[in-house]
């Protein structure tokens, strides 16, 4: 089956609006396992569907402009993330709360500028070729079990549980019970 640009386009169009109606549903269920099944359901499909068109999509300006885009766009992030994590952690004193936002943004700045330095010595040994498909599947394995390491052992042991509409102690949490209701 091959596709004409304007199907390819047609279908990532229906596929974005249908990731973000489920987003939109699951987030209002609490349920935050469906959108990280369905992001890579649908990354997957447009994979698929973009080697069935026939036509170009872009040519080498389009990859070179998208490069220098990318790379002045992680920059820009960079440097306005680390900006905002030492005046968040500097004032960590005034409000606990600002360390764990300095920290979760000095992380996700490490990630990024470690995804990307993977990114382009990848590119740039392999230039474009089909192996290229396996191994970014490889890369998003490895960072997504992780992702599911950190999160299983960096929470929940230490916490406040909601029960029987009170907080109650689960461990020995460093921090104040939340100031949310709990239902």
């Amino acid at each position: 089956m091959q596709l004409t640009v304007g199907q390819y386009r047609n279908i990532k169009i229906a596929t974005v609006v249908v990731l973000a109606l489920a987003f939109s549903q699951s987030f209002v269920f609490k349920n935050f396992f469906i959108p990280v099944v369905l992001l890579v359901a649908g990354s997957l499909l447009l994979m698929y569907f973009r080697r069935r068109v026939k036509g170009i999509l872009a040519d080498e300006r389009d990859y070179a402009t998208g490069g220098k885009a990318a790379l002045l766009a992680i920059q820009i992030y960079s440097w306005i993330a680390v900006l905002g994590m030492l005046a968040l952690y500097s004032a960590s004193d005034l409000n606990p709360y600002y360390q764990p936002v300095a920290m979760a943004l000095a992380f996700s700045t490490t990630i990024l500028l470690l995804i990307y330095a993977v990114m382009f010595r990848y590119y740039d040994k392999f230039k474009f070729s089909d192996k290229k498909f396996l191994f970014t599947v490889i890369v998003a394995v490895i960072f997504l079990v992780a992702a599911i390491a950190a999160i299983r052992t960096l929470s929940g042991e230490d916490d406040w549980i909601c029960k029987n509409g009170q907080w109650v102690k689960h461990g020995n949490p460093s921090f104040a019970p939340p100031q949310t209701e709990c239902k």
